[in-house]
C-alpha cells in the first residue's frame, strides 16, 4: 500500500502566511523607509475591545485607539457568536507562531498535553489576566496589554510602551510553554482567548449583562463596573472549567457522520488542541476554533462537515466578510477619543458646534485631555470631542457668550522660540512679519522650529493669534533673505531626525502675506523679547508662610539655549527631591536670566540646593511613579550670587 498523500488546509495556511508576510513587510519597510510608520495596532481587536470599554466607562478611548480597532473588536465578537474563534485560528500571529513551535516540540517528543483538573484549573490564569488587563486599561485609558504583549514587544522592537521585564517574561513563558505544553499560550494565558470564550458562552454573557443592567436601571443600585468585569471573568472561568462545551452558540460547528467515519482518529491527531473529534457527533468543545484541519485531513469524504454540509470555504469567507464590514463601518462612523461635557443639560441642548481639523497636538488620550483642560475654563465653551485619527476636535459652545473667532483664539497658544543664539558680535537682528496659514497649535510651532533650525541665519520667532497666524521671524540678513525664509516655511516635505531614525512629514504651511519693513532690533532686545519665564510650585508650597521662605538667586544664562530650554522642567523635577524646596522660577533681570529657588531654611540649606543642582545626574520621578536618572546638561557656578531675604 502506497504512502498516503499529505493533505494541506490551504485556506488556513494561506491566511497565516499572508498575515506573517504583511507583518514582515511592515518591519522591513519601517527599517528602510524613515517616512513610513508601521502601525502594528491598526487592526487590533483586543485593543479595540479595551478601548471601547474605556469609552463606555470614562467617555474616553485608550490612547491612539480609533474606530477601526473598535470595529475589528465587534467583528471578532460577531465571528465568535456566528462561527467560532476564527481570529485565533486564521489570523492571530501569536497563535500561528506558538502552534508551529508546538509542532517542533512534538517532533522532539518533548510536548505534553495537560488533561484533567490540572488543565481546567490552569485556565483560570487567562481570565485573571483578562481582568487585570481591562481593569488597568479602563482606569488609565492606556492599553495595559502593550506593557507585556509578546507580539507588540517583538514587532515594535520593545518600544516605549513596553515594560521590558514583563514582556521578556511573557515571551519566555510563551516560547517555552509552547514547546513543552500543547497550546500553552492560547489555552492558559491569552486574555483575548478568555474574552472570545466569554462571547462563545453567549447565554452566560447575556444573563450577567442583563442582571447588571437590571440592578442599576431597575433597582437604582450603585454597582461599579469592576464588579461586572469580575462577574464576567469568574463566570467564564467556572463554565469553562466545569463544562468546557458551548450550547447553541456558535451557530456553526463541525459535525461527524458516524456512518462514514472509520474511527481512524486522524482528526484527533491533527487537531491543534487534540480534541476527541472521532467520538463526537457535533464538536462543541470551547477550544474548537473551526480551523478545519480535521475536515481537510479526514481520509473519508463527507465524514466531517460544517453543520452537515461541505462548506470548507465558509470560515475564510466569513473572515473576509467580517473584516471588510469592520473597515466599512469604521470608515463611516467615528468614536471620539474623549467626549467631555461640562455644560448643563439645558445648555448642551441649545449648544452650537465648532469643528477644527488638522490639530497635530491631538494625537492620543493624554494630549486630548490636555486640550480639553486648556479650553475648559473659557466662558461659553461647554464641551469637547476629539478624534485622534483625523486630528479633529468638535467644540460645544454657547453662541450668545462666545463666537467661533473667540473659540479659535482660546484654542491658540502663542509661542516664543529661540532657534539659535546670536553671537556676541551681532549688533543688529532683523525681523520679518508674516501670516502663516494651516498653523494651529504648539506642535506646528515645534515643526516650524525644526525647519528653521535646518538653515543657518534664523535666530527665532514668536507667534500671535490671527487668521492667518501672525509670526515674527528674527534673522541675520547676511545669511538668509526673506524670500528664502518664505520658501522654508512652505517646505513641502521635511525630515525630522530622532537618533538614527528620520521621519518624513508634510508641514502644509502656506505664507499668506509678508511685511518686510526691514526693521532691526539689538541682540539684547531679541533675547529679552523671546525669553519665557518659568514658574512652578511643589512640595506643599501653598501651605507655607511666605514670611518663612528664603530665596536663592542664581545666574541662569542656559535658560536661553534652545537645546537646554526643554530640560528646565527636568531640573525642577530633580530639585523636588529636596523636600525643603517649594518653588522654582526663572526671571529676566539685569539683561540676563536668573533662577530663583524658594526654600524653607529649617528643612534645607543653600549648600544642599547647590549640591543638588550640580549633580552629574538628574533624578526624575514621573507621574506613573517610575524613576529615571538622566545626564544633567546644566553648569552652575560654585555658589549662588546671593540670598534674598523675604
Amino acid at each position: 500500500m502506497g504512502k498516503r498523500k499529505k493533505k494541506w488546509n490551504y485556506y488556513r495556511v494561506t491566511f497565516q502566511w499572508i498575515i506573517l508576510l504583511l507583518l514582515g513587510y511592515m518591519v522591513v519597510r519601517a527599517w528602510v523607509d524613515p517616512a513610513y510608520f508601521a502601525d502594528f495596532e491598526a487592526y487590533c481587536p483586543i485593543g479595540g475591545m479595551q478601548a471601547y470599554s474605556s469609552f463606555l466607562v470614562n467617555n474616553s478611548l485608550a490612547c491612539s485607539m480609533t474606530t477601526l480597532q473598535i470595529a475589528m473588536g465587534f467583528a471578532l465578537i460577531a465571528g465568535v457568536i456566528l462561527f467560532a474563534k476564527l481570529f485565533c485560528s486564521f489570523i492571530c500571529p501569536v497563535g500561528t507562531f506558538t502552534e508551529w513551535l508546538g509542532r517542533l516540540g512534538e517532533k522532539w517528543k518533548i510536548r505534553y498535553t495537560i488533561t484533567g483538573w490540572a488543565d481546567r484549573l490552569l485556565r483560570l490564569l487567562k481570565y485573571a489576566l483578562l481582568f487585570i488587563t481591562f481593569y488597568f486599561t479602563i482606569n488609565s485609558s492606556e492599553l495595559f496589554c502593550k506593557q507585556y504583549d509578546p507580539f507588540y514587544a517583538i514587532f515594535t522592537g520593545f518600544g516605549s510602551d513596553v515594560v521590558i521585564w514583563m514582556a521578556l517574561l511573557a515571551l519566555a513563558v510563551t516560547i517555552l510553554g509552547s514547546l513543552f505544553v500543547r497550546q500553552f499560550w492560547c489555552k492558559y494565558l491569552c486574555p483575548l482567548g478568555a474574552a472570545t470564550n466569554l462571547f462563545a458562552f453567549t447565554v452566560v454573557f447575556i444573563v450577567i449583562t442583563a442582571i447588571y443592567a437590571l440592578l442599576i436601571w431597575a433597582f437604582g443600585l450603585s454597582i461599579g463596573w469592576i464588579w461586572y468585569l469580575g462577574a464576567l471573568c469568574l463566570a467564564g472561568f467556572l463554565v469553562e472549567a466545569f463544562k468546557q462545551h458551548t450550547c447553541f452558540f456558535p451557530l456553526v460547528k463541525i459535525t461527524r457522520h458516524d456512518e462514514l467515519c472509520t474511527h481512524c482518529k486522524i482528526c484527533d491527531k491533527v487537531c491543534p488542541y487534540n480534541l476527541n473529534i472521532s467520538e463526537a457527533d457535533k464538536v462543541t468543545h470551547i477550544d474548537c476554533h473551526l480551523c478545519g484541519d480535521c475536515v481537510v485531513k479526514c481520509p473519508e469524504a463527507g465524514a466531517l462537515k460544517y453543520n452537515g454540509r461541505k462548506l470548507n470555504w465558509l470560515p475564510p469567507a466569513a473572515i473576509i466578510v467580517l473584516v471588510v464590514a469592520g473597515i466599512l463601518i469604521s470608515a463611516n462612523n467615528q468614536v471620539p477619543t474623549i467626549d467631555q461635557q461640562w455644560g448643563s443639560p439645558e445648555q448642551m441642548k441649545n449648544a452650537s458646534i465648532y469643528t477644527q481639523s488638522g490639530l497635530k497636538n491631538v494625537k492620543c488620550f493624554g494630549s486630548s485631555m490636555a486640550f480639553a483642560n486648556h479650553i475648559k475654563d473659557v466662558p461659553g465653551i461647554l464641551g469637547v470631542q476629539t478624534y485622534v485619527k483625523t486630528k479633529t476636535v468638535k467644540i460645544y459652545f454657547d453662541p450668545s457668550v462666545i463666537t467661533t473667532d473667540g473659540i479659535k483664539e482660546a484654542m491658540f497658544t502663542p509661542v516664543k522660540e529661540i532657534i539659535a543664539l546670536p553671537g556676541e558680535d551681532v549688533n543688529q537682528i532683523f525681523f520679518l512679519n508674516t501670516g502663516i496659514d494651516h498653523f494651529f497649535d504648539p506642535n506646528d510651532a515645534a515643526l516650524l522650529a525644526e525647519i528653521f533650525g535646518s538653515r543657518e541665519g534664523i535666530y527665532g520667532f514668536e507667534t500671535h493669534y490671527g487668521e492667518p497666524v501672525e509670526t515674527t521671524i528674527f534673522y541675520d540678513e547676511n545669511k538668509i533673505r526673506p524670500a528664502e525664509i518664505k520658501a522654508l516655511i512652505e517646505t513641502k516635505e521635511f525630515g525630522i531626525k530622532d537618533g538614527d531614525q528620520t521621519t518624513m512629514v508634510k508641514p502644509g504651511f502656506a505664507v499668506a502675506w509678508v511685511k518686510d519693513s526691514h526693521l532691526a532690533s539689538s541682540r539684547q532686545e531679541f533675547l529679552q523679547g523671546l525669553f519665557e519665564p518659568y514658574d512652578r510650585t511643589f512640595n506643599d508650597y501653598e501651605t507655607c508662610d511666605s514670611a518663612s521662605l528664603a530665596t536663592l538667586r542664581i545666574p541662569f544664562p542656559e535658560a536661553l539655549e534652545p537645546a537646554k530650554k526643554t530640560m528646565i522642567g527636568f531640573l525642577r523635577n530633580h530639585l523636588m527631591n529636596d523636600k525643603g524646596t517649594v518653588r522654582f522660577s526663572t526671571r529676566w533681570e539685569e539683561n540676563n536670566p536668573f533662577l530663583y529657588i524658594y526654600y524653607l531654611p529649617e528643612k534645607t540649606t543653600p549648600e544642599n540646593i547647590m549640591l543638588s543642582l550640580k549633580k552629574p545626574k538628574l533624578h526624575i520621578t514621573y507621574k506613573s511613579g517610575e524613576t529615571e536618572d538622566i545626564d544633567n546638561p546644566f553648569m552652575f557656578p560654585g555658589s549662588a550670587t546671593g540670598l534674598i531675604p523675604n
